[in-house]
């Protein structure tokens, strides 16, 4: 039995990896979810395959992860067997700023009482001493995925490069849409930082797809759209078939 946790930024992350999750590795939604650090604007649920399970968890923005990671690691090091650790915990966020992966993998240290080094697109096995009578040694592996790998951004900018790679015409679509986005607001007034421009990229996209649903949730529109062909994104995610 595997016991592991994805932690992500937001809700379009949140729905992105269940939707894949599910279609790519055979996941199932169990309904339910066990793991919920009392921190405010979290996502979290449930996921299982065959003995092992998945908990995905969504923490509300980047400040946050540093946070639900060092629950993470009190929980298990909490917990007498090792069965009830997560054994695998995986963390995806935006790279949306130059210094993002410096300061995130800071962050992380910051929570680890180890000198164990975390990388970026790598596996790195962490080393602990749980906190029972016990006093045993146990590992966890740590995956960090900064996305895009090539560029600031976020995950929306991630998928619209997938999509481009993917389809000649469609990537025109949205070198037109992002150019639009880029020049439709020079005083900021609506679009104040680079975070709602790259949310109104995508926005602009997906309506002009999808222009009879444009009004649906953001989640309905992701749970819709076939991921799963799109090289570029099973590449990117290929380490997330070791979960179980």
């Amino acid at each position: 039995m595997m016991k592991s946790i994805i932690i992500c930024e937001g809700e379009t992350d949140f729905t992105l990896l269940q939707y894949f999750m599910i279609k790519v590795y055979g996941w199932k939604d169990s309904g339910k979810f066990s793991f919920k650090p009392k921190i405010k604007g979290i996502l979290t649920r449930d996921f299982e395959k065959d003995s092992n399970t998945l908990t995905i968890i969504s923490s509300g923005g980047c400040s946050n992860i540093k946070d639900i990671f060092s629950a993470v690691i009190r929980k298990n090091q909490n917990e007498v067997l090792d069965s009830n650790r997560f054994s695998k915990i995986v963390i995806i966020t935006d790279n949306d700023e130059d210094e993002t992966e410096k300061k995130i993998i800071a962050d992380l240290s910051k929570s680890l009482h180890n000198t164990e080094k975390i990388n970026n697109r790598a596996w790195s096995t962490l080393s602990f001493i749980d906190m029972t009578n016990n006093r045993t040694e146990f590992s966890v592996d740590l995956l960090l995925l900064i996305i895009p790998f090539d560029e600031t951004g976020a995950l929306e900018t991630f998928l619209l490069n997938s999509i481009s790679k993917q389809d000649s015409y469609d990537a025109e679509i949205i070198r037109k849409g992002n150019a639009f986005v880029d020049t439709a607001d020079p005083q900021s007034k609506y679009l104040a930082h680079r975070g709602l421009k790259t949310k109104a990229k995508f926005d602009v996209y997906f309506s002009i797809r999808t222009p009879a649903k444009q009004f649906r949730m953001r989640q309905d529109i992701l749970k819709n759209i076939p991921w799963e062909e799109y090289q570029n994104i099973r590449e990117v995610f290929k380490e997330l078939s070791k979960l179980g």
